[in-house]
């Protein structure tokens, strides 16, 4: 607990000095409803945060409670977004302190744009371990519906890795790409967001037309790592 705790305090010193202008301990005590004492004392590592403080921190700076806590952050740029834009990623671990990868049922499929950042949400899906997945990198499962990627079949499931740097993404990749309108699509994507502010989401079945999505719009972005099918994809 107290390596989280050195960890939480170092990266909360770290995000403060990264705000644009020079950003006090009174100021970010303000602007969070907190009292500067308390904030002072989480710098120092001379107390632990309460859950709801935790929490408050998280959404402030828009990244994920499990990084501020076990990352450096000084270190680990992938935590990182361009522009210093920090995105919050709920997740769940297991008994081992390893990041788990839950599976989106298609029964909770609907409500995912809604509750992806809902710690109960997340918490009560379906979460489990892949071996041969890198432990150093974030991944989540979701039902494949539709017909818009070939080979995929509807019913297969689709694995994602996530992706918190928007605008490094190349053109072509393939992503799961979640919007407040549209839920979860699989689609391959072109990356406009640094001129445009836009990704045009294609598909690879040619009856369906290439449309864009804002940047505003995007929610969340998982760069496809693999799928599992019961039986083997027809060419």
């Amino acid at each position: 607990m107290q390596e989280k705790v050195n960890n939480f305090a170092r990266n909360l010193v770290f995000l403060r000095t990264k705000m644009e202008g020079r950003v006090s301990q009174q100021r970010l005590a303000d602007e969070l409803g907190m009292k500067k004492s308390t904030l002072a004392a989480y710098e120092l590592g001379r107390a632990q945060p309460s859950f709801d403080d935790l929490i408050r921190l998280a959404t402030f700076f828009n990244i994920a409670i499990d990084g501020f806590l076990r990352k450096d952050l000084r270190n680990d740029s992938r935590s990182l977004a361009v522009n210093s834009e920090l995105r919050v990623l709920v997740t769940t671990v297991d008994p081992q302190n390893r990041e788990n990868i839950e599976f989106v049922p298609v029964r909770a499929l609907g409500g995912y744009a809604e509750g992806y950042g809902d710690i109960d949400y997340i918490n009560r899906l379906p979460a489990f371990q892949v071996p041969f997945l890198s432990h150093d990198r974030k991944y989540r499962a979701f039902p494949y519906e539709g017909d818009s990627m070939p080979p995929l079949r509807e019913g297969s499931v689709v694995f994602g890795e996530y992706i918190d740097q928007w605008d490094g993404v190349k053109n072509g990749t393939i992503c799961l790409v979640v919007t407040k309108d549209e839920g979860v699509v699989l689609k391959k994507v072109f990356n406009y967001l640094e001129d445009k502010g836009v990704l045009v989401l294609k598909s690879l079945n040619e009856r369906y037309a290439p449309y864009p999505v804002r940047r505003e719009e995007i929610q969340e972005l998982w760069r496809f790592a693999g799928f599992f099918d019961s039986e083997f994809p027809s060419a």
